[in-house]
């Protein structure tokens, strides 16, 4: 007789509980649908005797989870409500103007198909210093100064010039503090290699118009001793700042920033302008898609695996041939979507098939081998014990209906361990 307490120290001695998803959740009909089915079985069952060692009760608990692994799989690609083909993802027909990603939570609103048009990016302010010669030096051996206010905090900068000390290193040293107190602005050389020079250029890290919309930075001149600006030339703004400026669906949209959130749905990155509109389509994620139905095989082949390693099982046969007939009915129907079957019972996927492809092998209402794979795997998980070693006691009374209520009861450990 089956021992219940080798059962559960079966579960208990995993390490992490198996990852389930909604399609190993039951409804109370639906339990009570098993319940009913396992009576009904049995009462048309003979008596079974069972010999159970500790192994051949982690082949049959491994059975029925393989079986119930499968079943979830298949039904999540099905097309059934919150399968993966309700998972989508936000494709741009051309990325180098605009990128389109969703965010965790999607919004209803949010449109099938998007039209962005961009007529200019958000922009930061830029200024470019004088261009002077690299091995020059166009400043006196002392100490220099220059201040920059950047929104409302202004900073003072400090320089010593040493004696042969050329522009060039003179420029790199200034945008070298300028970057180390990261006041919101990034320094570095602009250089025009024919003509020797350099110049001192300085970035702001923010785009699009300041509050003020004004500029993000300013020098701070004539109150500071020997000030440095006029002669590196840095208060001179080659770019200032601007917002982007788009439409979504033929309306006129601006941004201080070039990362655009709809609905707080789908993020929008503006890669460039253009002079035609970009087409963002809502579909589903073949990514996505394709990793489901590699666990769908990943499953599949779990179950060809306990039944080739089960040698010492008479039963194991029985299981290769029931998990492995599946494949082989349904041969032609699998290889539509780039999965065959090998000589030794596993699946392989061997091609690619897009989402539709897919999502109509494992429609129930279409597909005489997601109905087969329903079948096969139902019988499996509802009794497990099929395909073990057992002696007949006694068979069933065929003229009568009575059902024995003490026959289903030691299958109970296997078959409600996950659903209460």
């Amino acid at each position: 007789m089956l021992n219940l307490n080798n059962v559960y120290n079966y579960y208990s001695s995993q390490l992490a509980a198996p990852n389930r998803s909604r399609f190993h959740s039951h409804k109370r009909n639906d339990l009570k649908t098993v319940y009913n089915n396992m009576v009904k079985q049995n009462q048309h069952s003979p008596f079974y005797k069972f010999t159970f060692s500790d192994a051949t009760q982690a082949y049959a608990i491994g059975i029925k989870e393989a079986a119930m692994s499968l079943q979830a799989e298949g039904k999540s690609l099905s097309g059934q409500e919150d399968s993966v083909f309700d998972q989508m993802t936000a494709v741009s027909d051309n990325e180098n103007v605009v990128f389109a990603q969703l965010s965790d939570t999607v919004s209803e609103d949010l449109p099938d198909t998007l039209s962005i048009q961009v007529d200019t990016l958000a922009k930061g302010q830029v200024n470019v210093g004088n261009y002077l010669p690299d091995g020059e030096s166009a400043f006196a051996p002392g100490d220099y100064s220059f201040g920059i206010s950047v929104g409302h905090n202004k900073y003072t900068f400090q320089l010593t010039v040493h004696e042969g000390d050329t522009n060039q290193q003179i420029q790199r040293s200034l945008a070298s503090s300028i970057n180390q107190n990261n006041i919101g602005i990034r320094a570095s050389l602009r250089s025009n290699r024919i003509e020797g020079t350099s110049a001192l250029t300085l970035r702001s890290e923010a785009v699009g118009l300041p509050n003020d919309n004004e500029l993000f930075f300013r020098f701070e001149d004539g109150y500071l001793e020997n000030d440095i600006t006029s002669q590196l030339g840095i208060d001179q703004v080659e770019t200032a700042p601007t917002n982007a400026r788009f439409y979504i669906n033929d309306t006129l949209h601006t941004a201080v920033s070039n990362r655009i959130s709809l609905n707080h749905s789908m993020d929008l990155d503006l890669m460039s302008a253009s002079k035609t509109p970009v087409n963002i389509y809502l579909v589903p994620d073949e990514d996505k898609i394709a990793t489901k139905l590699t666990s769908f095989v990943n499953s599949y082949n779990q179950l060809v695996d306990i039944a080739r390693h089960a040698s010492s099982q008479r039963g194991a046969t029985k299981l290769m041939r029931d998990i492995t007939g599946i494949a082989r009915r349904n041969r032609e129907a699998l290889e539509s979507v780039g999965l065959t079957i090998n000589e030794n019972g596993y699946l392989d996927k061997t091609g690619e098939a897009d989402s539709a492809q897919i999502k109509n092998l494992f429609n129930n209402e279409l597909s005489g081998f997601s109905r087969d794979l329903q079948r096969t795997t139902e019988k499996m998980t509802l009794n497990p014990l099929d395909y073990i070693d057992k002696v007949v006691v006694t068979y069933p009374n065929n003229t009568g209906t009575y059902p024995n209520p003490y026959n289903p009861s030691k299958y109970s450990g296997l078959l409600f361990n996950d659903y209460a």
